[in-house]
């Protein structure tokens, strides 16, 4: 819990200086620990790559004056690209490659996943803010070697370096590749490749995300991408155990206010690449609001685990069609009799919610034209489950021509109406649906928060199918 607190901030203050020599002596054999006078040299000299962490004393607050100094990292530029004892015992300020020299945390502190954090966070910065820095590199002992990868380290070869009397293996981090925009495409609500709803997901530093030009860049990405949806995310200054996030989702044509699946599939992907620990809560700000996102772990009868993201979406409220949309229309447009619509609903958001009865769901013969010419946002086309075997409460398709996608395989959002619609026509506050598309589709487990009224949970599966870089920025 202790870890998600953690913050860091360059070394300055006498006291915790001294502090901070003092963890060097306990946390080193005397033959490999740095001495004051170097301590103080790296201080003064590279004082923007000697960095110490903290934890709050209290919740959500900040204070270093107060806040325990539970570890530090430090380390030193140089302009050659071999670890040796030269190349790590001086500062050029000029160099490209950082050498890490202390990765500490205090013995009282240990065991509580900091030094990770602390590290990870030291080499995000680093990648975001020290432009200058290409390559991050250390040497460690052979029992440390697993931890550093762990964190993002390669390992290069066996050191040269005689620095006390075990051998050291040196490991690295491409900065400059650390720095490229990264895409992952998530098949969400499926735990299968090629089945769910696939999102693009590019995590961004913060200042790309908020540049005056990058609305137009997201949308011609997603126009590249050419998915039902594109999200971008981008993290926000946090305390405590709510990690928090910037989102936002484009479709090919469109910026939309709120989806479903590409919040599952961002969530999925900060989760799976580390950039949040799995115990943490994600809150992301969104256009529609605070949408909150936790991972859930289960083991199956048979041994295997399970991720699941819940989400915390805004319940829609459904209000009586508007006179320009007719049951003939949406028959037409749905291939099938006007009798076979149940009833009609629609959002404030002009989305459109069908109830057919199930034959008519089963045997849907669509034209898109004459969908795309009814004046909604987008259609849910939905009906009572009969099999209900499967534990299945409702069924239901997505079509949303007008924004670009004639059909969505699976969509969190439609859901926050649709939970509305069949809870209260089951009486059920617990409901397990099927986005019954064709091509794909996918399962969701929807939960009506009792305790707070107008909130739904939303669970489901995610699986990451290819990974790319982007080779335009904004």
């Amino acid at each position: 819990m202790a870890a998600a607190s953690l913050y860091l901030k360059p070394l300055a203050r006498e006291a915790h200086i001294q502090r901070v020599v003092a963890l060097e002596t306990a946390s080193y054999p005397a033959d490999e620990a740095a001495s004051e006078t170097q301590i103080r040299f790296r201080q003064e000299h590279a004082g923007a790559f000697f960095q110490a962490a903290f934890l709050p004393s209290a919740e959500g607050a900040q204070d270093d004056e107060k806040d325990a100094l539970v570890g530090f990292v430090n380390g030193t530029l140089s302009a050659s690209d071999e670890l040796e004892e030269h190349s790590m015992s001086d500062h050029a300020p000029s160099g490209t490659t950082l050498c890490i020299h202390s990765v500490a945390v205090d013995a009282a502190y240990r065991r509580q996943g900091l030094a990770k954090v602390m590290l990870k966070q030291y080499m995000r910065d680093i990648v975001e803010q020290q432009h200058q820095v290409k390559r991050i590199a250390l040497i460690a002992k052979a029992y440390l070697v697993g931890f550093y990868v762990s964190c993002g380290f390669a390992v290069t070869k066996l050191s040269p370096v005689v620095h006390g009397k075990d051998p050291w293996f040196e490991l690295a981090l491409d900065c400059v590749a650390a720095r490229q925009l990264r895409v992952a495409q998530v098949d969400a609500f499926s735990s299968e490749i090629f089945q769910g709803n696939p999102a693009a997901v590019v995590v961004m530093p913060p200042s790309e995300f908020h540049k005056p030009t990058v609305t137009q860049w997201m949308q011609s990405m997603a126009k590249e991408n050419n998915l039902s949806e594109t999200a971008y995310v981008a993290r926000r200054p946090s305390t405590g155990d709510i990690v928090e996030y910037d989102l936002r989702w484009f479709t090919p044509g469109t910026e939309v206010p709120l989806c479903g699946h590409a919040t599952l599939a961002s969530a999925f992907v900060l989760y799976e690449d580390g950039h949040v620990p799995p115990t943490s809560t994600i809150h992301f700000h969104t256009l529609s609001g605070v949408l909150m996102c936790t991972l859930e772990k289960t083991v199956t009868s048979n041994g295997n685990e399970t991720k699941l993201i819940q989400m915390e979406f805004p319940l829609i409220s459904l209000h009586p069609v508007a006179e320009n949309i007719t049951t003939e229309a949406l028959a037409s447009a749905l291939g099938i009799s006007p009798n076979n619509i149940v009833e009609m609903k629609q959002t404030p958001t002009t989305h459109l919610l069908v109830r057919t009865d199930p034959s008519a769901f089963a045997s849907l013969e669509l034209d898109f034209q004459k969908l795309g010419a009814v004046e909604a946002s987008g259609i849910m086309v939905t009906a009572e489950s009969l099999d209900k075997s499967s534990g299945v409460d409702f069924q239901s398709r997505y079509f949303g021509p007008r924004v670009g996608v004639n059909e969505d395989p699976v969509t969190g959002s439609a859901h926050c109406a649709l939970a509305t619609y069949w809870s209260e026509q089951l009486q059920k506050k617990h409901l397990y649906a099927e986005q019954a598309c064709p091509a794909r589709g996918g399962f969701l487990t929807l939960e009506l928060l009792e305790d707070r009224p107008g909130r739904l949970l939303i669970k489901g599966e995610a699986i990451i199918s290819l990974r790319g870089v982007l080779y335009s920025r904004p």
